[in-house]
């Protein structure tokens, strides 16, 4: 499968963003900035593990020559992070490849000014060509996302490592601490905090679209951590408690969901991106959780499926 995808967009989309396959032609969208490449940069890793080292090595050359990280565009400061600075760390990792580390802490410096806010909190969208930052017009209050600010955590402190700057240790710590001063409803977190006042802008809950992978990064920093970063572990299961104490529902038919939380009422539907919270639940479980009634979340291999939309 991947084989016959990697081909397929090498044919009809190469240098492109994403292969549409009905049309079979490029794409290259307004999330990225102006940059290019990105199926190419997310692939790397895996044609790296896969062996398939023929169409590593075109990614590779692709990357030498052709990424071009001097552009002037409207980019999303969490799709960057994780397809090209998560794609670019992870094959620098795997493979030591100096072009990935350059190109990686590059990239990495020009998403500094998005953090250049009265809290730290960063907005969702820069430029990456001017520095300057702005939130999403479509985000209540000019608010920033929980699912886009919580998830820089592993990335940027790979950053530091590479890097020996300790600025991007310290932007996502200020993230980490803000979280942890202010008030949560119930111990939920929110899915709008505005970036000015450090307060929540509405009381949303989902564990789904807006939150869902920020409490992904919390289990997984935890672990990338050797299982030494507590602060994430507490965060995370706290977090998981408020989840279950609130959230966690049975349908008429037996079927276990999470359901969403505005200001205080349930919405009793589960979005399908909140369909990966098994797995996180059980990567939780497996790294040594704590001994508690985590049955009665959803798990894979467990009799309590999630409702999928």
């Amino acid at each position: 499968m991947m084989k016959f995808a990697w081909d397929n967009y090498k044919r009809y989309a190469w240098g492109k963003n994403e292969l549409r396959p009905l049309t079979r032609n490029g794409h290259i969208g307004n999330m990225f900035g102006g940059l290019r490449g990105a199926s190419i940069v997310d692939s790397l890793d895996t044609l790296y593990i896969m062996g398939l080292m023929e169409e590593y090595n075109d990614a590779k050359e692709w990357v030498e020559n052709s990424l071009d990280l001097n552009t002037n565009g409207e980019a999303s400061l969490f799709e960057v992070n994780i397809r090209y600075v998560g794609g670019l760390l992870s094959a620098y990792y795997l493979t030591g490849e100096e072009v990935f580390k350059r190109k990686v802490l590059e990239l990495g410096e020009k998403l500094l000014p998005a953090f250049n806010t009265p809290t730290g909190i960063p907005r969702g969208v820069i430029n990456l060509g001017s520095g300057t930052s702005w939130s999403w017009g479509w985000a209540s209050a000019g608010s920033s996302i929980l699912a886009e600010f919580g998830t820089l955590h592993l990335e940027f402190v790979h950053l530091t490592e590479l890097s020996g700057n300790p600025v991007y240790t310290e932007k996502v710590m200020n993230i980490r601490k803000l979280l942890n001063k202010i008030e949560k409803p119930h111990g939920l977190y929110p899915n709008f905090l505005s970036p000015v006042s450090g307060n929540w802008v509405q009381h949303h809950v989902s564990i789904g679209g807006l939150g869902d992978s920020f409490y992904e990064y919390l289990i997984k920093s935890y672990l990338m951590s050797d299982k030494t970063d507590e602060e994430a572990k507490r965060m995370y299961y706290s977090a998981l408690q408020a989840i279950e104490a609130n959230l966690v529902q049975k349908s008429p038919g037996g079927l276990t969901y999470m359901a969403e939380w505005r200001g205080g009422l349930l919405d009793h539907k589960m979005g399908h991106l909140a369909c990966f919270s098994g797995g996180m639940v059980g990567i939780g479980r497996t790294h040594g959780g704590p001994a508690r009634k985590e049955a009665a979340l959803p798990g894979p291999g467990g009799r309590n499926h999630p409702h999928l939309p």
